[in-house]
């Protein structure tokens, strides 16, 4: 899986949040949500909307059981449901303390990516009955989280309330029951152009196309079989086996940057030169090391096609500001279209609407995944991704992009998605 345990919160003071450009996905839909719902914490210091915020996101693990998935008969593999697109808006409606106890109780409201199958049938319902913590502070239980991932501070992401043995986790005191609005959203229309012709012009930067990728490790750089390592010279070994000339060409602290460069020609007779530049680094966000943020950085300027592939950090990753504070300010381009493809777990909630944010300065697609995404998976969806940017006869729509990109996974689906269109 490409998350990484680490526990960062967004959020918003703001009763009202902008809506945001609505997504295409082959797989999932955005609808709008909303609940009311009341908690207690022995927490008396901290801002209650942090509080609601740490509450409201127990959503990621309640949408990630795999009773939920078949519940609504969606193919078993899938990881989840849906996810909330953060940060959300929320409202303070109460807020007591009594003996040390704090109880606050709140609405929230904003957007959820859901799978088809189940926005179809809530839409049609106008509600979906869940449950969500009571008792804040000693909402946990190791048995029923995840093994690699036990700790209380990830608990929110990976706790499953209906296994064997965890149905406390579902009732009073531990829980109770909570009722989310659901209502239609617009989405974006299944033709949208995803506009690959301007990418293989001159976007800025001459006719170069260039296509930049900066994988991450999936858990030790010192591994050789480390499988972020592996789909690393997987898809390396794919350029080379297409036609692509290799070459090394520089090293940021011992990490070599390979550059692939091929001559593809269009009917017309025009020429496309291509020139895909990859690097696999440590992109951990409490790592010390700086090249995983000057690479990205120079790649959000320069590339047409921004590629990140790893963990995603739970939000920690690519967070922007966290970025500049390594690399100094992130330039957006206001000569280019491109497109940037997110592929870490959960990478809708965590950072489509931040780059989205900076679409006045550029004119970005930002492709994302909904759910949890693998690193056994990452080869061949990220070559089905090229199969279309280097098949320069051809302009599909993301709709069909998209679809042959989820191919690979058997039915299964990481509900991705593309979005500020």
């Amino acid at each position: 899986m490409k998350f990484l345990a680490l526990f960062l919160v967004h959020f918003t003071v703001s009763l009202a949040l902008t809506a945001p450009a609505a997504v295409l996905s082959p797989s999932s839909q955005e609808v709008k949500f909303s609940y009311t719902a009341e908690f207690q914490t022995t927490d008396t210091q901290e801002d209650p909307v942090y509080l609601a915020d740490v509450h409201a996101q127990h959503l990621f693990g309640y949408f990630q059981s795999p009773e939920i998935v078949a519940r609504y008969r969606i193919n078993s593999d899938t990881p989840g449901v849906g996810a909330p697109r953060l940060p959300l808006s929320y409202e303070i409606l109460k807020k007591k303390t009594r003996h040390g106890v704090r109880t606050i109780q709140y609405k929230v409201s904003g957007v959820l990516l859901l799978n088809k199958k189940l926005a179809t049938r809530l839409i049609e319902r106008g509600f979906w009955n869940i449950t969500l913590p009571t008792d804040l502070d000693n909402f946990y239980a190791e048995k029923c989280t995840d093994e690699h991932y036990p700790s209380f501070g990830d608990f929110w992401y990976f706790y499953d309330p209906f296994r064997a043995g965890c149905e406390f986790l579902r009732q009073a005191p531990m829980a109770a029951p909570v009722k989310i609005n659901i209502a239609a959203l617009k989405n974006q229309p299944e033709d949208a152009d995803a506009q690959l012709e301007r990418l293989r012009g001159d976007n800025g930067n001459g006719d170069l196309f260039q296509i930049t990728t900066v994988n991450g490790y999936s858990e030790n750089a010192k591994d050789d079989e480390d499988e972020g390592r592996l789909a690393f010279e997987e898809m390396n070994e794919w350029l080379r086996q297409t036609g692509f000339k290799e070459t090394l060409v520089a090293r940021y602290q011992n990490r070599p940057i390979h550059q692939f460069d091929k001559t593809l020609k269009r009917k017309d007779g025009k020429l496309v030169q291509v020139r895909v530049t990859r690097l696999l680094v440590e992109t951990g966000s409490s790592s010390k090391n700086v090249t995983f943020a000057k690479f990205f950085k120079n790649a959000l300027k320069e590339a047409d096609v921004v590629i990140y592939a790893g963990h995603s950090g739970l939000g920690g990753n690519l967070d922007i500001a966290a970025l500049e504070e390594k690399a100094g300010p992130l330039e957006f381009n206001p000569r280019k279209y491109q497109i940037f493809f997110f592929d870490g777990c959960s990478t809708y909630s965590y950072y489509l609407s931040n780059f989205a944010a900076q679409k006045s300065k550029g004119k970005i697609d930002i492709l994302t995944n909904g759910l949890s995404s693998y690193f056994g998976y990452e080869a061949p969806v990220h070559k089905a991704l090229f199969a279309h940017l280097l098949n320069v006869n051809k302009n599909p729509g993301w709709n069909e992009i998209l679809t042959d990109m989820e191919e690979p996974l058997d039915g299964m689906t990481f509900m991705l998605n593309v979005g500020s269109l």
